[in-house]
């Protein structure tokens, strides 16, 4: 009597557990899908979920350059150089215009075909330098003769030997003459370096760090043949 009436204890016990364990279940999914986002099937295009950027109507627009162009839309890191006084060269023609130093048009011109309002800010300069007359014009720097005799005290360029070389008043020899550089060699208007920007230029023959030749290395006389 006693086992019998075990069994169908055990049986009732264990199906009530289940029942009790699947109704759990029940209710805890209830409670997940309840939280779920109510934003709709995530198979909906993203063009009606999210609000896709506006392009800008002037991305492909060509720049319809001219001289009277204002060159600070784009040449952004030129024009604040003008206004900084960390850098002399630049600030110091602060109340010129772009074209009153770039002259040259035709060149100029080339140098802007293609390009569009996407491009700014300007990613590279323009190649097109200053033409050295305009430098060396009577209303502006002179000529080399006259900055040399300005510039005579200047101790910035002084070599590892300790000589100190004007660097408007050069030597004239075969090296010198056939180079022949000119003012935006080393004069870089709208840079920080302009010592360092002016010795890189003279590094292309000085590479050894002195002005005079014979001091870093004997100079021989080859036979003529």
């Amino acid at each position: 009597m006693t086992n019998a009436t075990t069994k169908p204890t055990n049986k009732a016990l264990a199906l009530i557990a289940v029942m009790a364990l699947t109704l759990a279940l029940t209710v805890v999914l209830g409670l997940v899908v309840g939280c779920s986002p109510q934003g709709g099937s995530s198979d909906a295009p993203k063009g009606e979920t999210q609000q896709t950027e506006k392009e800008d109507p002037m991305a492909n627009q060509a720049v319809e350059w001219t001289m009277d162009i204002d060159c600070k839309t784009c040449h952004t890191t030129e024009s604040e150089s003008m206004a900084d006084t960390g850098i002399p060269q630049a600030s110091e023609h602060a109340g010129l215009e772009c074209v009153q130093c770039h002259t040259e048009e035709s060149a100029l011109k080339t140098a802007h075909e293609g390009v569009t309002y996407a491009d700014k800010p300007a990613s590279k300069p323009t190649v097109i330098t200053v033409d050295a007359e305009t430098c060396q014009s009577s209303d502006c720097h002179g000529t080399m003769e006259e900055m040399a005799a300005i510039t005579a005290d200047n101790q910035d360029f002084k070599d590892e030997k300790g000589k100190v070389q004007n660097p408007h008043d050069y030597p004239s020899n075969e090296q010198h003459d056939t180079m022949n550089p000119t003012c935006t060699d080393c004069h870089n208007i709208h840079s920080k370096n302009l010592q360092k920007d002016a010795m890189m230029w003279c590094a292309q023959c000085h590479h050894k760090g002195v002005f005079q030749c014979g001091t870093c290395h004997e100079l021989r006389e080859r036979a003529v043949q």
